[in-house]
């Protein structure tokens, strides 16, 4: 779930963009998508290249809560 706290004096302008950007950096929109339609096995390097994506973003993710 996703959700952003409104700071003392910020408009909603910019809470809706800050939502915006949480969303769509968790990847949930993505994965929406990609559930949609039926898709065949990936391949070994494309395995590969998906685990390095999500390595990263979570290193970002630990940097940014902890």
């Amino acid at each position: 779930m996703i959700y952003s706290i409104r700071k003392e004096g910020e408009t909603n302008e910019k809470l809706i963009l800050k939502y915006k950007k949480l969303f769509f950096q968790s990847r949930i929109s993505n994965k929406l998508k990609a559930e949609r339609y039926a898709v065949g096995d990936t391949s070994k390097r494309k395995k590969r290249e998906i685990a390095i994506v999500r390595s990263h973003y979570r290193s970002l993710n630990n940097k940014i809560y902890f």
